[in-house]
């Protein structure tokens, strides 16, 4: 919404304040687990070289093995079933 500046007809955006964003006292999400050829394999293919570095060091990635992947993903998957056991959908 804009306001109208007394002085003149030009209109003056309001102020910025906090909330105009999404809430700072939101959790952080848990960063993904990628395994380095996959970063590698999208940093090929989109020409972003250096991506996965940054995505790492600003915490959005974390990079684990074949293995450790292979043993968050069944994890994830009995929570998955464990819960939609305790809501009664499966």
């Amino acid at each position: 919404m804009q306001q109208r500046s007394t002085h003149s007809e030009e209109f003056v955006k309001p102020p910025v304040t906090k909330s105009n964003y999404a809430s700072h006292d939101e959790p952080a999400k848990e960063p993904l687990r990628v395994t380095q050829e996959a970063v590698e394999a999208y940093e090929k293919r989109t020409g972003f070289s250096g991506i996965g570095r940054i995505m790492v060091e600003d915490g959005h990635w974390l990079i684990v093995t074949k293995e450790e992947l292979a043993r968050s993903r069944a994890q994830d998957q009995t929570n998955r079933t464990m819960m939609s056991r305790q809501r009664g959908l499966a």
